[in-house]
């Protein structure tokens, strides 16, 4: 393709060359009018040809960038629709999930800040959930936050610990800082469920050996520690295990209803610190 170009260039070099003598003879009568005529006509052919072919060439130049630039436009529009449907199918679930939430009617007594999550624990020791509402919202540290969109709406994700203007700092349940007061929906025994970290189960502790608590049981918040009220599902009892804890206490795992790295909004009651159960 280079040789091609290069050969194409001097054979246009060589026209307007020949073309350029041609006219420099007719102006200052150098030669005769017949022979001038014989030499002039070839070369005003080509280099009529030669000055088509040009105009051609960049005219489908000009053509092609212009396809270019359209396509580039259409690549860009593209994907801005494409990501303009990601975020209505994004709202349009989440519309679906606040309907549920809203039918259910949960936790009618008190008022509710819907929140998205804007940054979730990536291992298993850090503690926090970071989402978009603040004390601009009506948020105060100890304020509980629920689930809204997981496998069971208005499950227990955790608490409010600290508040900016405009976000706020959520310390989940399953963060080995975090402990709730929960008792069995079933047999009413109660017990202190305690975090491990992210993805591993619950500790139920302070259980006497023996007590009523079976597999699957559902345990929610009794509401006797003053951080939340009572009657919030957190999870179900997955396995009791024989062993003995400080020799008194059984050693129950319990699996929360929400899984925290799947949050993408959460509910915050706004309940207020001085809540009395």
């Amino acid at each position: 393709m280079t040789h091609f170009r290069e050969r194409f260039l001097y054979l246009i070099a060589g026209v307007i060359s020949a073309a350029v003598l041609v006219l420099l003879a007719l102006l200052f009568d150098l030669t005769p009018p017949r022979i001038i005529l014989t030499l002039a006509g070839p070369v005003l052919k080509v280099a009529s040809w030669s000055g088509d072919y040009i105009r051609q060439g960049f005219e489908h130049y000009v053509y092609l960038v212009r396809l270019k630039e359209e396509n580039r436009d259409l690549r860009e529009e593209n994907q801005r629709l494409r990501s303009l449907v990601v975020r209505l199918q994004e709202k349009a679930r989440i519309c679906a999930d606040l309907q549920t939430f809203e039918e259910k009617k949960l936790f009618p007594r008190y008022p509710r800040v819907l929140a998205r999550v804007i940054y979730n624990p990536l291992n298993v020791f850090e503690g926090y959930l970071i989402i978009d509402r603040g004390k601009r919202d009506g948020l105060a540290p100890e304020m509980p936050v629920v689930s809204v969109a997981d496998r069971e709406e208005g499950g227990l994700v955790g608490q409010v610990v600290e508040v900016a203007d405009h976000y706020a700092k959520v310390l989940p349940l399953v963060s080995p800082e975090a402990a709730v007061e929960v008792y069995d929906l079933r047999s009413q025994e109660r017990g202190i469920l305690k975090g491990q970290g992210l993805g591993r189960p619950l500790l139920l502790d302070y259980v006497p050996y023996g007590a009523d608590l079976r597999e699957g049981d559902l345990l929610v918040t009794s509401g006797l520690d003053a951080l939340y009220p009572p009657g919030i599902r957190v999870g179900r009892i997955q396995k009791i295990l024989p062993q003995k804890r400080q020799g008194f206490f059984q050693i129950i795992r319990v699996t929360p209803l929400v899984e925290v790295q799947r949050l993408r909004y959460v509910m915050v009651l706004l309940v207020p610190r001085e809540f009395q159960p």
